[in-house]
């Protein structure tokens, strides 16, 4: 699929303007087309320091949208609890590019709404927005709550409050598919302080023959197949599913009887609710930046349960949006590197509108923020290296035909040793013939430092690692070591007139 991408790239639009000598210096933009319905844009700031990435996605029939979850489940035993980089995920499933996406726990369970493949695999998170993708290309947005509920064979009724989530210990009931792992299970807190464990009244029902994808404003039949009072960790059917009562819920599923059928109605409810049973691939964020076209006011965040000290500091941060064309927006923000400062709530809005953004919500951020293109991670993830994220967004354009490599290259210079600060330009070569970084994505996945997509290379943190670039089909390397400053150079650069240094 990807093969052929470089056959797309070809330079959208540069703009470049001499500063005068009383204004700050304007930022370099480079726009890359590197699908046929796919623009690849990044924008670097010197004053202040900023580095901005993102793509531009054209709603056509060969485009595709999908929804993952890290490690294809909700939760697992192992150490990142079902967690994956964003690069990993995207390059098992073979996509064109891959963005962080929701908010998460320790227990890697996406907080808000997840569709996956048609199916409801997350609830929402009340007054948090979502963004979801139709078949025929449409973009949606809302902060919908969810409508659903459990029928007795006897007619009667009880909320279902939560999908796919270890459930609460008091007065909660949840429903658990094979998307949540191997097993259901009830949330485990430690008990508090000088108190002895608090048992928890809960009931497990096992059901069989549920018919899948359960999908929103749906109503599913199933069959229980056993009741288990008490269990605290069941293990989920590949033909059927779990149900976790505890408190009230719990007395509710005690009177169900093996062999019964119950009905299962999935729907949600508010703020455009309808569209939502279109929607076939979901992910969840917030709070909401942009809303008809107007910049929501710090009020709103609040509101939604983000402080102060979140939206007003400077961080990294993830965005995607919706223009007034139907165009979906995803936009990465580096921050808390010295090549880019971050970005406020207020000023990520700001961004999302100046790429012509009327509706747009906030991801999760911070170590988070991730953009990954054609398996090359595009922007510096502030932990230094990516963060496992419990799902993600991924980006497929089928009118991509791919083609055969049509020639050898190599980057200039081939190995590079540089100290924290320092720049190095790598340039590319067809024989004795430089070729236009136009028709390049770089990318560093290893953490040490950042390459814009001129090929330009800053050092950030010492160790070792490579920077690649992906032209005409091929995946070029080149071995990167960066040492930590000396003293004497960390005083110069700090306040000196040395600056950093730029190899060429």
């Amino acid at each position: 699929m990807r093969s052929g991408v470089v056959k797309w790239l070809w330079l959208v639009g540069i703009v470049l303007v001499v500063p005068s000598l009383s204004q700050p210096k304007s930022p370099q933009i480079i726009q890359k087309r590197i699908a046929p319905h796919v623009v690849l844009f990044q924008e670097i700031s010197a004053e202040p320091p900023l580095a901005i990435q993102g793509l531009r996605i054209t709603p056509a029939r060969s485009v595709r949208i999908e929804t993952a979850l890290g490690s294809d489940v909700v939760l697992t035993e192992g150490a990142t609890r079902g967690r994956e980089a964003v690069s990993r995920a995207a390059w098992r499933r073979r996509a064109l590019a891959a963005l962080n996406a929701d908010y998460f726990p320790y227990t890697g369970d996406p907080l808000g709404l997840c569709i996956l493949r048609g199916e409801l695999v997350s609830e929402p998170f009340p007054n948090r927005p979502a963004i979801g993708w139709r078949p025929d290309g449409k973009v949606v947005l809302g902060a919908p709550l969810l409508d659903a509920e459990l029928i007795r064979p006897d007619g009667a009724r009880i909320a279902l409050m939560g999908i796919n989530r270890p459930a609460r210990a008091n007065n909660d009931l949840v429903l658990f598919t094979n998307f949540f792992g191997a097993t259901a299970q009830i949330e485990t807190k430690p008990p508090p302080q000088g108190n002895g464990a608090t048992e928890t009244v809960s009931v497990a029902v096992v059901l069989d023959a549920l018919p899948r994808p359960l999908r929103v404003g749906s109503t599913a039949q199933a069959v229980v197949r056993e009741v288990l009072p008490s269990a605290s960790s069941v293990r989920i059917p590949s033909t059927g599913g779990v149900l976790i009562g505890t408190g009230e819920a719990a007395n509710f599923l005690q009177a169900l009887q093996p062999n019964q059928l119950v009905r299962i109605r999935l729907d949600l409810k508010g703020d455009g609710a309808s569209e939502w049973r279109e929607v076939t691939e979901a992910i969840a964020g917030g709070p909401w930046l942009v809303r008809n076209g107007k910049a929501v006011l710090p009020e709103e965040y609040e509101q939604a349960g983000f402080n102060r000290s979140f939206w007003e500091r400077r961080h990294p941060r993830t965005a995607v949006g919706r223009t007034d064309k139907g165009e979906l927006i995803w936009l990465v923000v580096d921050g808390r590197q010295p090549h880019s400062q971050g970005a406020s709530l207020p000023e990520l809005a700001q961004i999302m509108q100046r790429y012509g953004a009327v509706d747009a919500i906030n991801l999760d951020g911070g170590g988070s923020s991730t953009l990954v293109v054609c398996d090359l991670v595009i922007n510096s993830p502030s932990d230094g290296s990516e963060r496992p994220v419990a799902n993600l967004w991924l980006l497929y354009d089928h009118a991509l035909r791919p083609t055969l490599p049509r020639a050898h290259y190599r980057i200039e210079p081939p190995t590079a040793t540089l100290k924290v600060g320092d720049q190095v330009r790598f340039r590319i070569w067809q024989e004795t013939k430089p070729v236009s970084t136009w028709d390049a994505i770089w990318g560093c996945n290893t953490g040490i430092g950042f390459v814009d997509q001129w090929g330009q290379f800053t050092a950030l943190r010492p160790g070792q690692g490579v920077v690649s670039v992906y032209i005409d089909q091929q995946w070029l390397h080149v071995p990167i070591v960066v040492e930590a400053p000396t003293p004497s150079e960390t005083a110069n650069k700090d306040g000196g007139a040395g600056g950093n240094r730029t190899h060429e």
